[in-house]
């Protein structure tokens, strides 16, 4: 029994020192959370403030306590001559002040060599030693130290431990207080004998206590690196040159585009990125097509300057018309929009600021490996899926822009929306041709169990006869890159992504692998080129230009997988978008360049199918805007309402009609009346040109054939027998000939007049003379009868 009772007491001794170690080294505060947690059978990092990881805002994390920690920079690794610094800030939310706070820093108690340990570090912080404090390594702790070193006569001049704060005894409530932790490699008390063992991420966690406990945690990680000898990896990163959003013929305009190469605006980070030499580029055709437009020259003054021309009448006729002033034109006929001397130097100004800077991009991106993306960098699964093939077959016709203006871009390789590739998709993709295609490794996953090369192949058809090159870009490293770009507060991430980069390294030191790292398909951004140097600069990362991956040898992975939960856009706007596409195209025909609107007009779809943006509902917002948009183009051209017209039986003339283009391209119609009733006969005119911003007259030939109020439709036809959308309505009041007919009125009754006179003269014969002027004149006849004799 006695020697029973000393053995179960020796147990009990060394399980106690067992599960006192961690918390050796520990604050008060700190050992009490870490007691209470195994009790409560949760963590020391529990109720913290920025408990996963600190990528963004603490104060953002919804934190019950109100107490955040931000870190602002924290050092991704350290060799054996460095220094480890964290810098943040706490902010205390509360309406209750913490008096006598007590800053430290934590490490943890393991190497975090797999990327599971690293992800469990974020929520679990457990397992840590203290390695710097303010109490013991603050201001007055050093002034105390730096004191008796110099009574001793110790001359050691080198670097301490140092934690300062803004705050003194109290955190007042609502306020933020900076702070800075700084600790020696030689004071980490990481190992350097065994550099290949011993090398690898550690968790970091500066926390905040008071006498009541653990109040706030900020977590990152730092690598240690004490020049361990083992093979690189390789990584190909690939940034993305694209402006996402929305414009009315798919051409960015130079405000923005004078924007974007501003101090602080995408299109400069991308430049200046391309220090970089190893940095692969996706070029948007968008982005080329854009600058092209911009910085062409623009027309000779006296050109330009000219005044419009009258327009001679479609009929030939000696009438002409001439075009109404602009919109902006005042009532005397003087233009009030034109531009001022300042605005046209401006205009200028900007024109050669936009071109000097995109021949110097073309310069510096002539010294990289580029990749032409379709046309707006489209989501190209989705538009074949939904019934918008030739839009997606013209968005990667459109590559040649890049070709254009860099020949040694490559237009064959397809980047399909991660996570939306099958076979069929794959093997439309190959049959307009795309040699490859880049894809994630959660659809195509490794055989290994660790990571591959990027460099692989997979089967486009059921027996296996065709494949298609695949370069497998790294999901978790692509998935960090996006966390730290969007984030606000990217120190933490940054160190996050160097410690993964480990972890994969520490998977097999002795063995070269190439990866693939797409950037985000967004605009750039300033931490573009945080995570850019921060992966440059890693020893264990060997960066490497996409040219050298393009030209590995196909590795084999698994079988391509499905996957359910993949992003994409939605079927309700891709229906949208094929129904205005099917529209418009029909009155597109109308224009004197049919396919040049046919490209505007494909062009500014394609910007509603970005998979930069358009996720998360913004495609069916963007597909309303174009159908706005194309319904507007369609109102640019129609037909001015007139009055009624009133013509004559038997009379052939003409019916004048006024054509309005409110368009910026010359359109090419015929002008159609359709009598509802057959009392008129109308014929279509011949074909007539209208310049864009202007209005014509057309003479339509009619003949009126018998009284009636007439009812007529006047279309807009194309020369292929589309007729526009924006008829209009006529009343033509069809008459006799009134005036001919009243001439033989009058005459009809001038002659009846003359007929019953005559008639009635008839009637009363010859008129009897008197009866004494008889007798009279038979008296001297009788008289006069002798003296004849």
């Amino acid at each position: 029994m006695r020697f029973l009772t000393a053995l179960l007491s020796s147990i009990l001794l060394l399980a106690g020192s067992v599960f006192a170690f961690p918390l050796l080294g520990a604050t008060p505060a700190a050992a009490s959370a870490a007691a209470q947690a195994d009790t409560d059978g949760t963590n020391s990092g529990t109720g913290t403030a920025d408990s996963t990881g600190g990528a963004d805002d603490a104060a953002d994390s919804g934190d019950s306590s109100g107490v955040s920690i931000t870190l602002d920079e924290v050092t991704p690794w350290v060799d054996e001559d460095g220094t480890l610094k964290v810098r943040g800030l706490i902010v205390n939310s509360t309406d209750q002040a913490i008096a006598d706070p007590n800053l430290g820093l934590a490490m943890s108690t393991r190497n975090l060599d797999a990327e599971y340990r690293i992800e469990a570090w974020k929520t679990d912080q457990s397992q840590h030693r203290m390695i710097a404090d303010l109490g013991e390594n603050g201001p007055e702790a050093r002034k105390e130290a730096a004191k008796a070193a110099k009574d001793s006569d110790d001359d050691d001049k080198d670097p301490v431990t140092s934690v300062d704060a803004t705050f003194d005894d109290s955190i007042a409530p609502g306020a933020s207080y900076e702070f800075t932790i700084s600790v020696p490699a030689d004071q980490l008390g990481l190992p350097k004998s065994s550099p290949v063992s011993s090398w690898g991420p550690r968790g970091l966690a500066v926390q905040l206590a008071d006498a009541s406990g653990l109040l706030a945690t900020g977590v990152g990680f730092s690598t240690w690196y004490p020049s361990p000898k083992f093979d690189k990896t390789k990584v190909s990163m690939l940034a993305p040159v694209t402006l996402p959003g929305h414009t009315a013929d798919g051409i960015i305009a130079p405000d923005d585009l004078d924007e974007a190469i501003g101090e602080g605006g995408s299109l400069s980070t991308i430049k200046d990125l391309l220090d970089h030499d190893e940095l692969g580029l996706a070029l948007d055709p968008r982005v080329i097509a854009s600058f092209e437009a911009a910085v062409a020259e623009p027309p000779p003054e006296d050109e330009a300057e000219q005044p419009p021309s009258e327009q001679p009448s479609p009929e030939g006729t000696d009438e002409a018309v001439t075009p109404p002033p602009g919109p902006e034109a005042n009532a005397d006929g003087s233009d009030e929009g034109e531009e001022s001397a300042e605005e046209k130097k401006a205009r200028e100004d900007q024109r050669k600021r936009l071109d000097d800077w995109y021949r110097d991009f073309l310069e510096e991106a002539r010294k990289h490996t580029v990749i032409a993306l379709p046309y707006g960098d489209p989501d190209l699964v989705g538009l074949n899926e939904g019934g918008l093939d030739k839009l997606d077959d013209f968005a990667q016709d459109q590559r040649e822009i890049v070709k254009d203006v860099l020949p040694e871009a490559k237009t064959d390789i397809a980047w399909p929306l991660a996570g939306t590739s099958d076979r069929n998709s794959l093997h439309e993709l190959q049959k307009s041709g795309n040699a490859a295609a880049i894809i994630d490794d959660l659809q195509q996953p490794s055989i290994t169990g660790i990571r591959d090369d990027a460099h692989s192949q997979t089967p486009t058809t059921g027996d296996g006869e065709t494949t298609i090159e695949t370069f497998v870009s790294d999901s978790a490293l692509t998935q960090q890159s996006a966390e730290v770009i969007d984030s606000k507060h990217p120190a933490a991430g940054v160190s996050e992504l160097v410690a993964t980069t480990a972890a994969i390294q520490s998977e097999a030191p002795y063995r070269t692998r190439h990866l693939l790292l797409p950037l985000p398909r967004t605009a750039a951004s300033a931490n573009w080129a945080e995570t850019i140097d921060a992966l440059s600069s890693t020893p264990w990362v060997d960066p490497t230009g996409v040219d050298e991956l393009l030209g590995t040898d196909a590795e084999p992975r698994g079988l391509l997988q499905t996957a359910d939960d993949a992003e994409g856009i939605g079927a309700g706007a891709l229906q949208s978008l094929a129904r205005t596409r099917a529209t418009q195209a029909r009155f597109n025909s109308v224009f004197t360049d049919p396919e040049g609107a046919d490209t505007r007009m494909d062009r500014e779809l394609l910007s509603c199918t970005s998979v930069a943006w358009t996720l998360g509902g913004s495609a069916d917002r963007c597909a309303s805007e174009a159908q706005t948009g194309s319904q507007q183009a369609m109102d640019s051209l129609y037909l001015e309402k007139g009055s009624s017209v009133l013509l004559v039986t038997g009379e052939k003339t003409t019916i004048p009609v006024t054509i309005v283009n409110d368009s910026t391209a010359e359109a090419k119609m015929q002008i159609r009346m359709k009598p509802q009733t057959p009392q008129l006969r109308a014929q279509t005119t011949e074909t007539v040109a209208v310049p864009p911003a202007e209005t014509m007259r057309v003479d339509v030939p009619v003949e009126g054939l018998a009284n009636a109020d007439v009812p007529t439709r006047i279309e807009m036809v194309t020369g292929d027998g589309t007729v526009l959308p924006k008829d209009e309505s006529l009343l033509v009041r069809v008459r006799a000939d009134w005036e001919n007919i009243g001439t033989a009125v009058v005459g009809l009754a001038l002659a009846a007049v003359f007929v019953i006179g005559l008639v009635k003269t008839i009637r009363r014969g010859r008129p009897k003379i008197p009866e004494e002027q008889l007798a009279d004149a038979m008296a001297r006849a009788k008289n006069d009868e002798p003296e004849k004799r």
